[in-house]
C-alpha cells in the first residue's frame, strides 16, 4: 500500500504546484497592490511584494511614502522599462493611498 502513496502524494503536490503559479504580469497590464514598501539592493530603490510573490520595483512613485510603518494601496502599470534597481517588475503611472495598517517590522 505504501508505493501507490507516493505517486499519488506526488500528483497532488505537482497540481498544487501549478494552481498556485501565476504568469507574470505583462506590460502596460494594470496591478493593484496593497503592501509594505521597503528599501530595495540599492539606497534609492523602493519595492513592494505582491500578495503572488513578486516583487515589484515602484521607485518612480512620487511623492514617495516619507514614513514606511503604514501599509500603502498601489495601482500601476506594468512596464518592460529597465530601471537601474535591477531588482523587481518595474511598474509605472504609479498612485497610492496610505492604509491604517501597520506594516510589521
Amino acid at each position: 500500500m505504501r508505493p501507490q502513496l507516493i505517486p499519488a502524494s506526488a500528483v497532488v503536490t505537482s497540481i498544487m504546484l501549478l494552481s498556485s503559479a501565476q504568469a507574470a504580469p505583462k506590460p502596460d497590464q494594470r496591478v493593484s497592490i496593497t503592501g509594505c514598501p521597503y528599501p530595495g539592493v540599492t539606497g534609492s530603490c523602493l519595492m513592494l511584494n505582491g500578495p503572488d510573490g513578486a516583487v515589484y520595483n515602484i521607485t518612480g512613485v512620487n511623492p514617495k511614502p516619507r514614513e514606511m510603518d503604514r501599509m500603502i494601496r498601489l495601482r500601476g502599470v506594468v512596464t518592460d522599462r529597465a530601471s537601474t534597481c535591477s531588482q523587481g517588475i518595474v511598474l509605472d503611472r504609479i498612485r497610492w493611498t496610505r492604509t491604517r495598517q501597520k506594516c510589521s517590522k
